[in-house]
Protein backbone atom coordinates (compact mmCIF):
# COMPACT_ATOMS: atom_id res chain seq x y z
CA UNK A 1 0.00 0.00 0.00
CA UNK A 2 1.15 3.34 -0.97
CA UNK A 3 0.10 6.48 0.73
CA UNK A 4 -0.03 8.51 -1.93
CA UNK A 5 -2.32 6.02 -3.74
CA UNK A 6 -6.12 7.68 -4.16
CA UNK A 7 -7.82 4.73 -4.17
CA UNK A 8 -7.12 3.73 -0.73
CA UNK A 9 -9.06 4.71 2.25
CA UNK A 10 -6.49 5.76 4.23
CA UNK A 11 -5.32 8.48 1.72
CA UNK A 12 -9.06 9.83 2.00
CA UNK A 13 -9.05 9.39 5.49
CA UNK A 14 -5.64 11.06 5.90
CA UNK A 15 -6.78 14.15 3.84
CA UNK A 16 -10.12 14.37 6.08
CA UNK A 17 -8.36 14.34 9.69
CA UNK A 18 -5.71 17.32 7.93
CA UNK A 19 -8.48 19.37 6.56
CA UNK A 20 -10.53 19.32 10.12
CA UNK A 21 -7.16 20.26 11.40
CA UNK A 22 -6.77 23.20 8.83
CA UNK A 23 -10.36 24.06 10.11
CA UNK A 24 -9.87 23.81 14.04
CA UNK A 25 -6.81 25.68 13.37
CA UNK A 26 -8.59 28.61 11.34
CA UNK A 27 -11.49 28.53 14.01
CA UNK A 28 -8.88 28.92 16.96
CA UNK A 29 -7.05 31.68 15.13
CA UNK A 30 -10.55 33.58 14.01
CA UNK A 31 -11.51 33.45 17.56
CA UNK A 32 -8.15 34.60 18.93
CA UNK A 33 -8.04 37.63 16.57
CA UNK A 34 -11.43 38.29 18.07
CA UNK A 35 -10.49 38.24 21.33
CA UNK A 36 -7.69 40.43 20.40
CA UNK A 37 -9.42 43.04 19.26
CA UNK A 38 -11.90 43.14 21.85
CA UNK A 39 -9.45 43.20 24.71
CA UNK A 40 -7.51 46.22 22.57
CA UNK A 41 -10.99 47.97 22.37
CA UNK A 42 -11.33 47.70 26.28
CA UNK A 43 -7.52 49.16 26.92
CA UNK A 44 -8.24 52.36 24.65
CA UNK A 45 -12.21 52.29 26.41
CA UNK A 46 -9.81 52.22 29.78
CA UNK A 47 -7.69 54.75 29.34
CA UNK A 48 -10.18 57.11 27.62
CA UNK A 49 -12.07 56.74 31.11
CA UNK A 50 -9.15 57.09 32.91
CA UNK A 51 -8.93 60.62 31.27
CA UNK A 52 -11.64 61.75 31.85
CA UNK A 53 -12.20 60.59 35.23
CA UNK A 54 -8.86 62.89 35.99
CA UNK A 55 -10.57 65.94 34.20
CA UNK A 56 -13.55 65.63 36.29
CA UNK A 57 -11.76 64.96 39.54
CA UNK A 58 -9.81 68.50 38.69
CA UNK A 59 -13.29 69.97 37.98
CA UNK A 60 -14.71 69.00 41.14
CA UNK A 61 -11.41 70.04 43.16
CA UNK A 62 -11.65 73.64 41.04
CA UNK A 63 -15.93 73.88 42.26
CA UNK A 64 -15.16 73.00 45.41
CA UNK A 65 -11.79 75.61 45.70
CA UNK A 66 -14.50 78.34 44.88
CA UNK A 67 -17.36 76.76 47.27
CA UNK A 68 -15.04 77.27 50.32
CA UNK A 69 -14.01 80.53 48.66
CA UNK A 70 -17.58 81.90 48.15
CA UNK A 71 -18.13 80.01 52.15
CA UNK A 72 -15.16 82.57 53.34
CA UNK A 73 -16.75 85.26 51.58
CA UNK A 74 -20.07 84.95 52.91
CA UNK A 75 -18.69 84.35 56.71
CA UNK A 76 -17.30 87.54 56.13
CA UNK A 77 -19.87 89.46 55.21
CA UNK A 78 -21.99 88.60 57.54
CA UNK A 79 -19.30 88.74 60.49
CA UNK A 80 -19.87 92.09 59.87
Amino acid sequence: MNGGDVSTIHYWLDIAVKAAIGVVVSIVGMDYRSVKNSLHELEETKYTMRAEIQVMQSELTYIKDRLEKIDKKLDRVLDK
